[in-house]
């Protein structure tokens, strides 16, 4: 799950300031971001969408990834590949070279500290909301402290792109052992507001609800970053951040909706990307006595205007989508039920059926989407009890009593930001329940796990292929979810800012070192 928001609120207002030392003023100014919501931890290995969000300023990871989607080296010197013998000729053992170097409290790191992560990570005692990577390790060795070694129980394809690095599905960074070793467990620690990490910038202060402000980390591998500082202010309100950009006192926010309209009237600059973040509607196919049955899920499939959705609510930033895929050759064979609701009300036969339905509230569109999905639901006789929730209770740990997790619901409007790789076994994978992994719906199908395992084997670009179209065909017939669309992300971003570029997955503070500003 995830989401990245940004904003500020930094007034230029003072009576009598010349002309000289305006310029001078805004030429100090920070570069001001916005989260819509207060982090409720800043450690990533927590379920904690806003600490996923703003994990790349602080956080090291083994690779980020950049706007065209690849993996990008970051504590780990290169991808391991069989060419350069960082993955075995059984595909079991991956060797990652390390690059050693000092926390941002100056502390050293060495690969003892990605060991360290991995056992941090399996403790049943820290609410980790997917160990599902984790799980696949057989042993780790460090036989020296740039080098990591790790076998794994059987071959894996999406295991690099998916251990330690912000293509996860799950983005987390690596721990620092000195600090996080203190603790039984990491439900609670000092890594929640006073972050220690390998990322560009550190967290200097947190004035909870308000703002978080962040300076260079000294000791950044890549040398000291281009900006003094950062504040990402906390604020909710999708309009009012409008506003403080048209003024010119918010630097990067997220828009959506009529706020995209509102942006082109008022000229303002746009950033611009697709990504694979896919919204869909969430089917609790083990917990609700209606859902359980596919001819239900098919007529709701049928009574949903996608298409209209897309452009009335989103703006046009929803690409409409069959599939979880976003690659063209693997969503081929997905197909989902064509709009039809005078078909979705004779496959109901009249009987009149009463579901709940869960969202977040006020995460991008969400709210205005479900009052529309409701509406067209209505017309083929399904009622939808609204139920909005913050994003913080929508999406937590099970242990924390989050919705999704929990299975409080019938329907869900929710959004995924998948994996660069191509598996999707951890959201529909019969083992995958929550907390082991994001299947909140209960769906299994020995098929699709039987298909996706095929996937998951071979290291063979041709048969992974093949493997996840039969895969996402099965979803497509089964229907555990109605995918809505891929998120088209839309900044509005001061002309000032340089290098702000968003990536494919939605994670688009992957080249903080990068970002500047230009206030000539």
């Amino acid at each position: 799950m995830r989401a990245f928001h940004y904003f500020a609120m930094y007034a230029l207002a003072i009576v009598g300031l010349s002309s000289s030392a305006t310029a001078s003023f805004a030429a100090s100014r920070p570069l001001a971001i916005y989260v819509e919501e207060d982090p409720s931890s800043l450690n990533t290995i927590l379920n904690t969408a806003y600490g996923w969000q703003l994990g790349p300023l602080t956080q090291g990871y083994l690779f980020t990834v950049d706007d065209r989607g690849r993996l990008v080296p970051d504590a780990a010197r290169e991808l391991p590949s069989r060419l350069n013998g960082g993955i075995s000729t059984d595909g079991r053992t991956i060797v990652y070279r390390i690059r050693t170097g000092r926390w941002s409290d100056g502390a050293p790191f060495d690969a003892r500290d990605v060991a360290f992560t991995i056992d941090a990570l399996r403790n049943p005692a820290t609410n980790v909301p997917d160990r599902s990577t984790i799980d696949a390790i057989a042993a780790v060795s460090v036989p020296q402290r740039d080098r990591l070694v790790v076998t794994l129980r059987t071959p894996s394809a999406p295991f690099v792109s998916s251990f330690l690095t912000l293509g996860a599905n799950d983005p987390f960074a690596i721990l620092p052992r000195h600090i996080a070793a203190r603790y039984p467990n990491l439900n609670a620690s000092s890594l929640d507001t006073r972050p220690v990490g390998l990322g560009p910038y550190r967290l200097v202060t947190w004035r909870r609800g308000d703002r978080l402000t962040f300076e260079p980390n000294p000791y950044y591998w890549r040398g000291r970053p281009k900006l003094e500082r950062i504040v990402a202010l906390v604020e909710p309100n999708a309009t009012t951040r409008l506003v403080q950009a048209r003024t010119g006192n918010l630097d990067v926010t997220y828009v959506s909706g009529l706020q995209l309209d509102e942006a082109a009237r008022e000229h303002l600059r746009v950033v611009r990307a697709t990504t694979n973040i896919v919204d869909y509607l969430q089917f609790n196919v083990h917990g609700s006595r209606a859902l359980g049955d596919s001819r239900v899920r098919r007529a709701i499939a049928q009574a949903l205007d996608r298409a209209r959705l897309a452009s009335t609510v989103y703006r046009g930033q929803e690409e409409p989508t069959d599939t979880g895929q976003l690659a063209p050759d693997l969503a081929r064979a997905a197909r989902l039920p064509a709009f039809d609701p005078r078909a979705a009300r004779a496959a109901l036969f009249g009987a009149p059926v009463d579901l709940e339905f869960a969202i977040a509230g006020q995460w991008r569109s969400s709210a205005s989407a479900a009052l529309q999905i409701a509406a067209q639901l209505a017309t083929v006789g399904v009622t939808a009890h609204l139920h909005s929730y913050s994003t913080s209770a929508f999406w937590g740990a099970k242990s924390a009593g989050g919705v999704l997790e929990n299975g409080r619901f019938d329907l869900a409007l929710t959004s995924w930001s998948p994996s660069l790789d191509p598996d999707r076994s951890y959201l529909f994978g019969c083992a995958a329940t929550p907390p082991t992994g994001g299947n909140a719906g209960g769906y299994c199908n020995r098929a699709f796990d039987a298909a996706e395992e095929r996937g998951m084997r071979t290291y063979d670009p041709a048969a992974r292929t093949a493997a996840y179209r039969t895969a996402h065909a099965i979803l497509a017939r089964d229907l555990p979810i109605v995918p809505i669309g891929f998120e088209r992300s839309a900044y509005v971003v001061s002309s000032r800012v340089v290098n702000f570029r968003p990536n494919v997955l939605g994670r688009d503070y992957w080249n903080a070192w990068e970002w500047n500003v230009n206030d000539r």
